[in-house]
């Protein structure tokens, strides 16, 4: 049913794992200037940068490899800014900001963790689930 599926199983799972160690890595930032006090903060901040594009990254991959009809399951993700997130962070270098991947760790990270963990199990189990 899906093109390279131990590809696309290796891809969720490399994103849950990520996801996993992004929060992890972020739970001391408690408000975005944290990312900004001091130089810990700010490698944290960088490493935070590279986990949310290696995150997108993979569904892009992803996105290569099945095309758009594979996420329409999973129509609570806004999809396009995911993809659009990875090409940001890959070219916007200067307009990365502290407030902005504070709020996407905060924000969007958990559903797109759940809703990555829904996608790993649907197909492993080989469903054609349309709940998320």
């Amino acid at each position: 049913m899906y093109p390279d599926k131990l590809r696309i199983i290796n891809l969720l799972e490399g994103a849950v794992n990520e996801m996993e160690l992004l929060q992890i890595m972020s739970e001391p930032v408690k408000v975005p200037d944290d990312f900004l006090k001091d130089m810990a903060g700010v490698i944290l901040f960088r490493a935070c940068s590279m986990s949310l594009q290696y995150i997108t990254e993979c569904f892009v991959k992803i996105k290569n490899i099945c095309g758009l009809d594979f996420f329409n399951p999973y129509s609570s993700i806004p999809w396009n800014s995911v993809f659009g997130m990875r090409n940001f962070l890959s070219h916007g270098y200067g307009d990365v900001d502290a407030v902005g991947i504070f709020n996407t760790i905060r924000e969007d990270i958990p559903p797109l963790l759940n809703t990555t963990r829904k996608m790993l199990s649907d197909i492993q189990h080989d469903t054609d689930s349309n709940q998320e």
